[in-house]
């Protein structure tokens, strides 16, 4: 019992000591602007001020902080004063951060921009990161032509890697401090943008439906207003395309020219079915044929302006 009781106070004194052993330093960032959003270059950049406040006077960050999300990062202007006991050192930093922009719902997309902040040198066992969420802020001066921010955060965390990088006090993995500032923007006038994108195609399914009120006997007219159609359809598509990056998921464009082509397609079917009810010597198919076209106008629109309004309110929700 007692060999139980040495052992067990013996374990959390060491863990007391190791815990005591470890510096903890208080970080802070100041977004002063994000801006050059690069949609196809999958990037943004940020100019920011960071902060560490610490006891440990030998500790120094002049080198030792790392952007690690980053395609170039620049520090300059490092600072380290003396403040009421505590070290303060500040630097500035000018980075192009990497990120993946979604754009499956284009044009009500919201991104979640990050900039990931690790110590280079020290690990978890020598040192803690403590977020300075008071006073980490993005400067309210941040105008964009195209984005509205919605939300900041700075939150604290470990971040494992699976080497010790040759450090022979380690064994299997080793572990960094880290700090993670995530601005959240929201995409201006999307609606407008909307409209501006998805008015050809459906002006392009406007014209194929009126091929339902052209007579049957001008064969021609109606099959050259499908045609019109399809390919002001297709013209549209490239032009979004130009404007919204590709994907390997389906977007929200994609998804109405997809749509506007199966309904062209299905205007055709049904316009090749009522031609050949007309050109019957029956009387009643030719009645019939009639019938087709004028529920065939409605049932079609409906059916479209339906699927259209679900997709767009499944991606604007």
């Amino acid at each position: 019992m007692k060999n139980r009781f040495f052992a067990t106070t013996l374990a959390l004194l060491c863990c007391i000591t190791s815990f005591a052993q470890k510096d903890t330093c208080n970080i802070g960032i100041y977004i002063n602007s994000i801006y050059d959003f690069k949609l196809d270059d999958k990037s943004f950049m940020a100019d920011f001020w960071v902060w560490m406040n610490y006891k440990n006077d030998s500790l120094a960050f002049e080198h030792t902080l790392e952007v690690t999300n980053n395609k170039s990062a620049e520090f300059s202007h490092y600072t380290m004063e003396k403040k009421a006991g505590w070290n303060w050192a500040t630097q500035k930093c000018r980075a192009q951060l990497i990120h993946q922009w979604d754009v499956s719902k284009f044009p009500f997309d919201k991104q979640n921009l990050r900039i990931e902040i690790e110590d280079s040198q020290l690990d978890t066992s020598r040192l803690i990161y403590m977020a300075d969420e008071t006073n980490s802020k993005i400067d309210n001066s941040f105008s964009s032509g195209e984005w509205i921010i919605e939300k900041f955060s700075l939150k604290q965390g470990v971040r494992t890697y699976q080497t010790t990088y040759g450090n022979p006090s380690l064994s299997g993995k080793s572990s960094y401090p880290r700090v993670v500032a995530e601005i959240t923007i929201r995409r201006k006038n999307s609606w407008v943008k909307l409209v501006k994108l998805l008015t050809g195609v459906y002006v392009a399914f406007l014209i194929s439906c009126i091929v339902f009120f052209v007579s049957n006997e001008s064969q021609d007219s109606r099959f050259c207003l499908c045609v019109g159609g399809i390919f002001a359809a297709i013209g549209n598509k490239y032009i979004v395309e130009s404007v919204v990056p590709s994907s390997t998921s389906n977007t929200l464009m994609d998804n109405v020219h997809t749509l506007t082509f199966i309904f062209i397609l299905l205007i055709t079917v049904v316009m090749i079915i009522s031609l050949r009810l007309f050109q019957s010597e029956d009387a009643q198919k030719k009645e019939l044929s009639l019938k087709i076209d004028i529920w065939a106008f409605y049932s079609l629109t409906f059916l479209y302006t339906l699927i259209n309004a679900i997709l767009v309110y499944v991606a604007a929700r």
